[in-house]
């Protein structure tokens, strides 16, 4: 069996359910070129269908993020940048 790495980002702001797009939409927002797996569109007219590997969810009612295998390596995203 293989094994999948995973990464858990869980933040202390709770949302609602009708808030995990906002905040999806958030996150993006705030990168710029950001990496196809955070957003699944490929352009404007174009998805990437495949199973998500950055999902955005709602864990004891948190905001958290999580990454799935090839999702994981887009982890560097959470470093503190000093610059």
């Amino acid at each position: 069996m293989n094994n999948i790495n995973t990464l858990l980002v869980q933040f202390k702001n709770e949302i609602s359910r009708g808030e995990i797009p906002i905040f999806r939409g958030c996150v993006n927002s705030t990168m710029e070129n950001a990496n196809i797996l955070f957003h699944n569109h490929i352009n404007d007219d174009e998805l990437r269908y495949r199973y998500p590997l950055i999902q955005y969810k709602r864990i004891n009612k948190c905001a958290s993020i999580v990454c799935i295998g090839e999702g994981t390596d887009s982890q560097s995203i959470f470093q503190h940048n000093k610059d």
